[in-house]
């Protein structure tokens, strides 16, 4: 396949995520940092790794640089320090003298001044962009940059998208988007994929299918697309295509290495040469001397590096050292040639310009010459230097100065100045002549230069240097699965587009804000908004590799050169008009750019003759500029402030620029370049993709010098451009402002225009307008398309026609009239049609066909006939596929073209299969007969000569074309040389054309003696049939065109003397009167073929199939009819769905949707109106209403893969085939009783069931037995009926005949039904066929009474048959009352759990335990669930909408509660009492609390959370607690209203997952999913222990009884244990995929009270409950009404505070203020304006409430004398926070008081300023709490210390039991007990 295609796929993205290491190709250097670089970088100076790794351990010498007190030069040559801004070219490219003068003035105030002296413009300072040289004005960036809320922040602060963290593709260049990814933690199904950005798992099948299934894209990462390479290619394991010619040459070409794998090493080399370890030789003075030579770098392996040479010596690259005299003397002194590098390479005449040659060939700066010093080492420049004259007599005869020295006058010029050859005169040196001197233009003055930049320029401070106008220059490039955008100094990195396929080539056009880009993946040319909004495919046809692209800004065209199709194409901006520019000459072109002030496009071309070209937009003025030293020429860049074109060589591993005429070529990079893919450039850098190092780079575009690495790590980079203003100037528009005048395209060229017509389409005599209209032209097939080339047009180009569902075209054909062009596909097996510009593309035939072949139009009738090759028949129908009929099926083997006449009623075929042959028949299919059956192979093509009456055909077996008359007369060779493999055949006029298999083209040549041939188009694919469009002339008027010809469906032409018949659609029976046909098929053999469901007449004479049209089905596979109804019904097994329809296929409809494994079985009972179902994957037997409601599971226990079903209604019977371990054939009644055991013997795999009526008799196939046979209904008198089949499946009976399905014949089998004698293939070729039913619309006699009547028996759900009449029964779970005909609604107790997906519950009334779907939609990933019985309401999170949601406990009325600010939802809980939900939001870190409608949501607790997960509440004591599986994991516990918080377990433990409290006990649970295991413990952490271990991956966890009940996500369970010892293990349900959270819904779960019971506490908001009371709070968002921290609708009893005293007040102790109690004025939000009279009302309580206080303060002593007695057990003084006299009054839990008179209250504000909320104190006559565990937290609470460890227990089964009161008064008797100060 393509090359490019395959390129892209040369080495996997690196990986540092979560275990996977990171590698390099062996030929690079690892830096261990998940960076590659070239082994050449490794010990250069140079941090080319950025942690310096490749300069560690470096053995000296190894690094050739310059000497000491040497600088290099820009061309690498070295030159002395002092020789530096001496005005002298001693570097030979004046690059020594260039950036001398640097100002270190002062800087005026409109100017910044750097680091290093310079000042730039202060509009300058923080634009991205390095101008001063030492990046001292971008300084500013790394302090003020901030990431969004939207973007990640890099650890070298950085900005990527969020979306790109845990992508699995580092992007940050310290990867710290793929860490802490928490992958471990996401636990994944076998075939499920995890996504780790949105922690979630979705199937495997949805990965790498092209669609953003996780959210980032990260499910399409590392998607192989695997290709197929040319023949003349060599497919490299990574997928690469390279010529195949390189396998095995010694060079590696392949990324992987693979083409230098398995080779056999056998070359020799010569004596002169060193032979690499890859086998290639080289020249052995390569070997050692610095430089890689050979691929695998073996020539510098093992090599003495440490010699050093004396002053006086130079060293040579491999290491020797030589007399510097011997430098540059044109002798290879150092035998690597290192020596003579950098001289003038033995020219003639001078150096450099201003530079002198010595003898050693050597080259100095003239300056040098005669300054009395030895500059070239051999003194040839101090020879003749006797200088005459004196200086102080005129001036020495010199010039400009003069030097007096021993030897005489010595003259020098000025700076800027050279002397002349006179040595006295002076001439004025052009510094523009040395490349690079200035940045865009340069111009000469005596003595100087001066710089300029073009239009939008601006000359930088140093008058060399352009900056570009136009604000930020980004890079964009391709990335394959994205677009992304880059500022150069990596501050801002962010993605236009994502989850592309393999996006390869870009360009952009900036005034109008696009991106364009081609797709090879899906061979399409698309663009998008730069924001990437608004994406649209631009060419969507006729591609095959388009590797460049190319934008003209100025004439708004878009060009692109495609290696697949090996043209460079145009088109408009719109993709409307297209144009083929360049095809002649041409094999694979990559790279295009374009120069619309010049009106040129330019190319690459990697072909067998690798070159870079130019032309002209308009297709003219082509010229080649390079096509030396080339092999992969790559990328390609134009500099328009130059001229210059630069382009990469990826093989050559150089860059290269030239002029736009190809002068001037010079070499700019010719290191550090290990594949080069893309160019672009801005001002003075030149940046570039490389495929190796997975990086963009730069450097500079006059040097090569100062390469750096702006990003790597990229995925894979591809094509590279820089988005800005500047990189598209502004040229003049040839065309002018109305298109030139054109119709269709103006297309430029160097000094004018053209117009333009699409290809194929020619323009008019004013040479501006297309003619719209194709009269007359070839259209062919290349199975991936369909082509056309006009025959009007001299270029005769092929144009693809825009379609888009074509696989593989064979036969095409056309209808002149509506200029429709029909064709088949063998790879869709469909017929299409479409218009011949690819508008009005449809299917037509879309069912039904096997291997569509020929195809031919009748023009006259509004026909189509086709053949088909696998099926062996011919077919026919209207022009729109509707009304099909078989015309012929019996004696065709492969028939192949098809041709009509419709003029005499004839149609004639080509049949190659064994007895070749050639067939005539009239066009109803009567009056058949061969018309050729000799000296025939394989006859494909076939053609008729109208006007000649002959026929004429291609044979590819005898490799000829041949003609004889249209009744196989006078036959005749046409042409019988050079045919390789003629296919197709068209005749139009004197000329016949066809296509060859073999040589790929399309030929022409004369119809009589196959004279003039000339081949058409060559190199065309996999070209098929071809057809001449034209308008025939020929039309005469038939009976079909007058009323059909009486026909009620089709009308056929036909020969005379009939002229016309009338036919049927297939399988449906004509009336009497031959014109009529029957309204559908009554009497039919239905079976499934796994994506579809057919039909088969039993009433006509031949045996064909007809689709049902049902849609899309993936795995039909039981079926059944209702023929009562009129409904089919069917099981998909991939769907794992019950689905129903209309027999003629509408009405699709869902009818078991839920809760199905692999239903393989199924039937139907049209009398009752049910379903009965197998279910092998789930082992149940199920039935259902006939809508599929009032599900009932009949049979789970002693099941096995239970498979065929079938029913026997008069009887009251159900059979069904088990074919586990354990074969048997069994029966039960059909309400499920009184199952027995028919057949258990000599069973294998028992497959189909059926029953004869008529016989009484059961009969079944058995796959393994490989035999059908047959019982009476009792398993009696059994008998082999067939014997010696290959693998039955489906079995029916229909008369009196068997018909079964076989899986290896793939075929559909008759026998007789009492013999199984005369078996008949009746259908064959069929793969996927699997069950078969027999139905008869029409029954006889009377019809079966309904059993259950009318009302249903009276059931209130379901009434089945049995033998004795019938029963009612009650869908799932639900019990019967005692009427034995209602059934309850819900189950009285049940597991309510997610999975997922879905929300299901277990009845624990009934001992199925059968899951039940609810009735939900829109469930993607539900997590955690709760309920409230109360309300009869179900809570739920979905973390992948990210929200939280009710609905009733039946699944209905679903409702979103909270949908903003959640990101992972894992945990939440129901507080039944204060009717508040809680959640944990592990994405956010914060636990939350909202009402239950989530109104007044509320962030709860938020500091030093990381990620929270389960969270239970205990209601009745005001507790909360959850788990945090963070770094360092733990369980907490808190008060509900948020205080109080402290960690009760924080050792051993790993993944806390599930979390729930046996309210009964007080203890608490949970599962780890790390530790695999699940523990207990008391409410404060204590008495731990470890109930089971070993579990695979526990998640949720729930309590009820005696029981523990889980989930676990990788065994795919739900299990229960005891809660007591965790012994008693036991399957609740298996093979449930995504097991999320598990709840009890039971009525005694959710009890007790609490202070928010009544009236919600009488708060305005929420109140949230605590050991002591509750908590008025208030909503974190503000609403209309006033929220008030204290209540505001208590109604306390008249003698509330007779019994209190108040105590005296104090000051506010330190100790008090740390838990909360000092006084504050209560705080009250409120919006709503204040009643004057409440206002007065609040003083008047206030006075009121002073004086109290004062009296308190009198027995402030007596009070802290008796403190200390108060007794805790009787409760004479608590802290509580609005206490309720009935808190805790539970079923386990009593209040014991010391009275029976009421309790009194009395209470005291008091302010606590860290819980921001007003607190009561009150006192009771109440016993204390029966509770240890409250005890302690009372004095922790009240006493301010720690909590003291609670009192030691022994673990026994008491330890689980509700403790008596005597016990909890025992226990508490021990506690302390500290009164809180008031």
């Amino acid at each position: 396949m393509k090359i490019l295609v395959a390129v892209v796929l040369l080495c996997t993205t690196f990986k540092e995520i979560q275990g996977f290491p990171c590698t390099c190709p062996p030929h690079l250097f690892s830096c261990g940092n998940c960076i590659c670089i070239p082994e050449r970088w490794a010990c250069d100076g140079d941090n080319d790794c950025q942690n310096n790794f490749d300069e560690e351990h470096c053995v000296t010498g190894t690094t050739p640089t310059c000497p000491a007190n040497h600088s290099p030069c820009d061309n690498d040559r070295c030159v002395s320090n002092d020789w530096i801004c001496d005005g002298d070219n001693d570097c030979g490219d004046n690059s020594d003298e260039l950036k001398c003068s640097v100002s270190t003035g002062s800087c005026d105030e409109n100017e910044f001044r750097c680091d290093n002296g310079q000042c730039v413009p202060t509009g300058w300072r923080c634009d991205h962009d390095n101008d001063c040289g030492d990046n001292s004005d971008e300084k500013c960036l790394t302090e003020v940059m901030m990431c969004s809320s939207k973007q990640f922040a890099c650890g070298d602060g950085s900005c990527i998208p969020q979306s790109w963290r845990c992508d699995r593709d580092p992007d940050c260049t310290d990867g710290a988007d793929e860490k802490k990814c928490n992958k471990e933690k996401l636990f994944c199904g076998k075939d499920e994929f995890k996504c780790l950005h949105s922690f979630t798992c979705i199937p495997k099948r949805l990965k790498c299918d092209l669609n953003n299934d996780c959210g980032n894209w990260e499910d399409e990462a590392d998607c192989a697309l695997f290709s197929e390479c040319k023949d003349e290619e060599f497919r490299c394991n990574d997928t690469m295509c390279i010529n195949k010619e390189w396998r095995c040459d010694g060079d590696i070409d392949c990324d992987d290495r693979s083409d230098e794998e398995n080779c056999s090493l056998s070359t020799v080399c010569a004596t002169e040469e060193f032979r690499c370890d890859t086998g290639l030789c080289i020249e052995k003075k390569f070997h050692c001397d610095g430089y890689y030579d050979c691929p695998d770098n073996s020539d510098e392996r093992g090599c003495a590096n440490s010699k050093e040479c004396g002053k006086k010596q130079f060293q040579c690259r491999n290491h020797n050292c030589i007399d510097n005299k011997l430098v540059c003397n044109g002798v290879d002194d150092c035998d690597d040639k290192s020596d003579e590098r950098n001289c003038n390479n033995g020219k003639t005449g001078a150096c450099g310009i201003a530079q002198f040659l010595c003898k050693n060939k050597q080259c100095i700066g003239n300056k040098k010459v005669c300054n009395f010093v030895d500059d070239c080492g051999d003194n040839s420049d101090e020879e003749d230097c006797e200088f005459p004259g004196d200086c102080y007599v005129n001036n020495g005869d010199c010039e400009q100065f003069c030097t007096s020295t021993p030897k005489g006058a010595h003259c020098s010029c000025k700076l800027g100045f050279q002397l002349r050859e006179d040595r006295k005169t002076c001439e004025d040196l052009n510094e523009c002549s040395w490349e690079g001197t200035c940045s865009q233009i340069c111009q000469n003055q005596p003595g100087s230069y001066s710089c300029q930049c073009v239009e939008g320029y601006k000359l930088k401070p140093d008058k060399r240097g352009c900056k570009a106008r136009g604000g930020k220059a980004y890079l964009i490039f391709a990335n394959r699965v994205d677009i992304r955008k880059l500022l150069p100094d990596q501050s801002e990195f962010d993605s236009i587009l994502e989850g592309l396929p393999n996006a390869i080539a870009l360009d952009f056009h900036h005034e109008k804000g696009l991106v364009f880009w081609s797709d090879i993946a899906l061979d399409k040319i698309k663009r998008a908004y730069i924001n990437g909004s608004q994406i649209r495919d631009v060419v969507k046809y006729g591609l095959e590799s388009p590797g460049g692209i190319a934008v003209d800004w100025e004439h708004n065209l878009l060009f692109w050169a495609d290696s697949g199709t090996s043209t460079i194409e145009v088109t408009d901006l719109e993709g409307k008009y297209r144009k083929v520019l360049f095809w002649n000459q041409m094999e694979k072109p990559r790279a295009i750019v374009v120069h619309p002030g010049q009106g040129s496009i330019f190319w690459t071309d990697w072909g067998s003759v690798p070159k870079i070209e130019r032309g002209n937009m308009d297709g003219s003025g082509r010229l080649v500029l390079a096509n030396t030293s080339l092999f992969w020429p790559n990328g390609l860049t134009l500099d328009y402030a130059t001229d210059k074109l630069y382009w990469a060589d990826a093989k050559h591993h150089v860059i290269e620029c030239s002029d736009l005429f190809g002068k001037n070529r010079r070499t700019v990079i010719d290191r550090g370049l290990p594949h080069p893919f893309a160019l672009t450039l801005f001002e003075d850098e030149l940046y570039w993709t490389d495929w190796h190092t997975k990086s963009i780079n730069k450097a500079n575009k006059f040097t090569g010098n100062d390469v750096e690495t702006i990003r790597n790590r990229l995925h894979f980079p591809m094509d590279i451009h820089t988005f800005h203003p500047q990189r598209q100037p502004m040229f003049d528009n040839h065309c002018g402002g109305n298109n030139g005048g054109c119709s269709h395209l103006c297309l430029p060229n160097r000094h004018d225009y053209s117009c333009s017509c699409p290809t194929g389409q020619h323009l008019s005599e004013d040479r501006h307008t297309c003619i719209q209209a194709m009269e007359n032209f070839l259209v062919f097939s290349t199975r991936s398309d369909l082509r056309r080339i006009s025959m009007d047009t001299p270029d005769k180009t092929d144009v693809v026609i825009p379609l888009v569902n074509v696989v593989s075209a064979v036969g095409v054909d056309f209808d002149a009239s509506l200029d429709m062009i029909y064709w088949t596909d063998t790879g869709t097996d469909t017929i299409s049609r479409a218009h011949w510009d690819g508008s009005q593309e449809e299917v037509v035939v879309g069912n039904c066909l096997e291997f569509p072949t020929g195809l031919a139009v009748d023009w006259l009738g509004r026909k189509m006939y086709w053949t088909d090759s696998e099926l062996d028949v011919i077919e026919v129908s209207n022009l729109n596929g509707t009304v099909r009929s078989i015309l012929i099926w019996e004696r065709l083997d492969q028939p192949r073209d098809i041709i009509v006449d419709p003029n005499r009623g004839y149609m004639y075929w080509t049949d190659w299969g064994k007895n070749a042959k050639i067939e005539k028949a009239g066009m109803d299919g009567k009056g058949r007969h061969a018309l050729i059956s000799t000296n025939l192979t394989w006859p494909n093509g076939l053609a008729l000569d109208q006007k000649r009456n002959r026929i004429y055909w291609t044979d590819a077996g005898r490799k000829m074309i041949e003609s004889a008359t249209t009744e196989g007369l006078e036959r005749q060779v046409i042409i019988s040389v050079d045919l390789p493999r003629p296919f197709g055949l068209a005749l139009h006029n004197n000329q016949i054309f066809w296509t060859d298999w073999i040589d790929k083209g399309i030929h022409m040549a004369s119809k009589f003696d196959g004279s003039s041939r000339q081949t058409l188009r060559s190199n065309l694919g996999h070209v098929m049939d071809v057809r001449m469009f034209h308008k025939p002339k020929q039309k005469r008027q038939t009976p079909c065109q007058v009323n059909n010809g009486g026909c009620s469906h089709l009308c056929l032409n036909n020969a005379e003397p009939a002229r016309y018949s009338c036919a049927c659609p297939t399988g449906v029976v004509m009336k009497s009167d031959g014109k009529t046909c029957e309204d559908d098929m009554t009497n039919f053999l239905i079976f499934a073929r796994r994506t579809d469901i057919r039909k088969i007449s039993l009433e006509v004479e031949y045996f064909a199939d007809v689709v049902i049209p049902l849609g899309e089905l993936r795995n039909a596979i039981a079926v059944d009819v209702d023929s009562v109804r009129g409904k089919l019904y069917w099981t998909d097994t991939v769907l794992d769905k019950v689905m129903r329809a209309n027999l003629d296929g509408s009405q699709v409809e869902e009818v078991i949707r839920n809760g199905l494994d692999t239903p393989d079985g199924l039937a139907v009972d049209e009398v009752g109106g049910k379903i009965y179902w197998t279910d092998t994957g789930l082992n149940r037997i199920e039935v259902a209403d006939i809508d599929g409601t009032m599900r009932k599971v009949l049979f789970w226990r002693d099941i096995d893969k239970p498979r065929a079903i079938t029913l026997h209604y008069e009887a009251g019977f159900l059979y069904w085939t088990d074919w586990g371990k354990n074969p048997k054939i069994e029966r039960a009644d059909m309400d499920g009783q009184n199952r027995v055991t028919v057949i258990q013997d000599n069973l294998g795999w028992p497959n189909g069931l059926v029953i004869d009526r008529p016989t009484g008799r059961l009969i079944w196939a058995d796959a393994r037995m490989e035999v059908i046979e047959s019982t009476d209904l009792h398993g009696q008198n059994r008998r082999v009926l067939v014997s010696k089949i290959n693998h039955p499946y489906g079995l029916t009976v229909a008369g009196n005949h068997l018909y079964w399905t076989d899986w290896l014949k793939m075929a559909i089998f008759q026998a007789d039904k009492d013999s199984g004698q005369n078996q008949t293939i009746r259908r064959r070729n069929m793969s996927g066929l699997m069950d078969i039913h027999a139905v008869k619309l029409q029954r006889e006699g009377t019809a079966v009474v309904n059993k259950c009547g009318r009302n249903n028996g009276g059931c209130s759900h379901l009434c089945l048959p049995n033998p004795r009449g019938y029963s009612c029964v009650c869908p799932t779970g639900l019990l019967m009352t005692e009427d034995k005909k209602t059934c309850n609604e819900m189950p009285s107790k049940y597991l309510l759990f997610a999975s997922r997906g879905s929300i299901r519950h277990i009845s624990l009334d009934t001992n199925d335990l059968t899951d039940v779907f609810l009735p939900m939609n829109d469930l993607h990933n539900v997590i955690a669930l709760d309920y409230d019985k109360r309300d009869n309401k179900m809570y739920y999170t979905d973390v992948h909408l990210d929200v939280i949601r009710r609905s009733n406990l039946d699944g209905t009325e679903p409702e979103t509660i909270v949908s903003k600010n959640l990101e992972t939802t894992d945990g939440l809980a129901v507080d039944w009492i204060g009717r508040n939900l809680f959640w944990t939001d592990t994405g956010r870190d914060v636990i939350e609390v909202a009402w239950l409608d989530g109104s007044y949501r509320k962030r709860l607790i938020y500091e030093n959370l990381d990620e929270p997960r389960a969270i239970a509440l205990f209601p009745s004591k005001g507790l909360i607690y959850w788990t945090d599986w963070g770094a360092e994991p733990k369980i907490e516990k808190a008060f509900m209203d948020g205080t109080n918080r402290s960690v009760i377990i924080r050792t051993s433990l790993g993944f806390p997952n599930g979390l729930s409290i046996d309210y009964s006990a007080n203890r608490l649970y949970w599962v780890d999913a790390k530790l695999d295991k699940i523990e207990t413990s008391d409410l404060a952490g204590e008495n731990r222990v470890t109930l089971i271990q070993h579990i695979s991956h526990p998640f949720g966890l729930v309590v009820y009884g005696d029981h523990i009940y889980w989930t676990d996500w990788q065994t795919e369970l739900i299990e229960k244990a005891s809660k007591y010892t965790g012994k008693d293990r036991e399957v609740i349900q298996q093979s449930l995929e995504g097991l999320m959270d598990i709840e009890v819904v039971a009525d005694d779960r959710q009890t007790g009270e609490n202070g928010c019971s009544v009236n919600n506490g009488g708060c305005t908001h929420l109140c949230l409950a605590n050991p002591y009371g509750y908590t008025c709070a208030c909503p974190d968002k503000r609403d209309s009404i006033a929220c008030h921290v204290y209540p505001v609708n208590i109604h306390l009893m008249p003698d509330t505070d007779h019994h209190l005293t108040r105590q005296p007040h104090h000051p506010c102790s330190a100790e008090d203020e740390i838990q909360g109690l000092c006084e504050q004025t209560p705080m009250v939000e409120s919006t709503s304006p204040v009643n004057v009279n409440w206002m007065l009302l609040v003083v008047s309580l206030v006075i009121l409430l002073v004086i109290v206080v004062v009296s308190v303060v009198a027995c402030r002593i007596y009070k802290r004398r008796r403190r200390q007695a108060y007794d805790v057990d009787n409760g004479e003084f608590l802290a509580l926070n609005f206490a309720n006299p009935t808190y805790q009054k539970t079923s386990t839990e009593t209040i014991n008081s010391v009275s029976s008179t009421s309790s009194k209250l009395w209470k005291i504000f008091r302010f606590n300023k860290n819980r921001d909320q007003v607190q009561f104190l009150e006192s009771s006559q109440e016993n204390g709490l029966n509770n240890s565990e409250t005890c302690i937290l009372v004095r922790h609470r009240d006493g301010g210390g720690h909590v003291s460890q609670p009192l030691s227990m022994s673990v026994n089964k008491n330890l689980f039991k509700a403790k008596t009161a005597n016990q909890s008064k025992e226990q508490k008797a021990s506690v302390p007990y500290r009164p809180v100060d008031t």
